[in-house]
């Protein structure tokens, strides 16, 4: 039986409502999050290919984009992105995030304490031409994924990889597409980003249950003792 999605609302830190879909598995999460001028359906069927592999898809659209609340506002996705990823944490464990275009770029600043335990960046494009000063994640399993038929584009994407920790793996294929189009395009990388979530996040995702678990059994133990006494 196929997952059906429901909408969802996040609040953002200053209040702001930002809204989208989540597919309710009991799967390890997964924020998907679209590119500037763009709004969720960029993502094509991804969201619900990841969903029919066993992943919570979240898939949200940013601040002034779509039903989202709000101006559109280039400075305030870090933030956005930070206080969604640690509510998305704090609730369902260790999660993937998978982005495009300039927010994947910007998003490679997340802070250690909310960063996701699977990044995978899509074409990313930084303001840049010179290596990035990003926050080294030794704990954060990168995929950088992009086109080769565009020489610049590709070497935008090469810099924010080679800016990134050790735990990292390029993907490219031939092509002019990027973005969600390259993977519409070439569908076999829907199956490397299925392949890598399960290699990295789900293990996680597994021991973040296990502990959990323990933490219920050990904090209702000895209240269920004194009722049975």
């Amino acid at each position: 039986m196929s997952i059906e999605p429901v909408s969802i609302e996040v609040i953002a830190g200053d209040g702001l409502i930002l809204r989208g879909y989540e597919w309710p598995t009991r799967g390890a999460p997964v924020v998907l999050l679209h590119d500037h001028d763009d709004d969720l359906d960029a993502w094509h069927d991804l969201d619900g290919e990841l969903a029919t592999n066993g992943f919570r898809v979240i898939n949200l659209e940013l601040r002034g984009h779509g039903l989202s609340d709000g101006d559109a506002n280039r400075n305030t996705v870090l933030s956005d992105t930070q206080a969604l990823l640690k509510e998305v944490k704090n609730v369902w464990g260790p999660v993937g995030l998978c982005t495009y275009g300039d927010v994947a770029a910007a998003l490679c600043f997340l802070d250690s304490f909310c960063a996701p335990t699977v990044q995978i960046a899509i074409s990313p494009l930084p303001s840049t031409d010179k290596q990035l000063d990003v926050t080294q994640r030794p704990d954060t399993a990168y995929l950088v994924i992009s086109g080769t038929g565009d020489k610049k584009i590709t070497e935008q994407a090469r810099i924010v990889f080679d800016s990134l920790g050790r735990n990292k793996l390029w993907a490219s294929v031939a092509s002019d597409q990027q973005g969600p189009e390259l993977l519409q395009k070439h569908r076999h990388l829907i199956g490397d980003i299925t392949l890598f979530l399960q290699r990295y996040l789900v293990p996680a995702h597994l021991e973040w249950q296990k502990t959990a678990l323990e933490q219920v059994i050990s904090e209702t133990g000895p209240q269920d003792s004194k009722i049975k006494k």
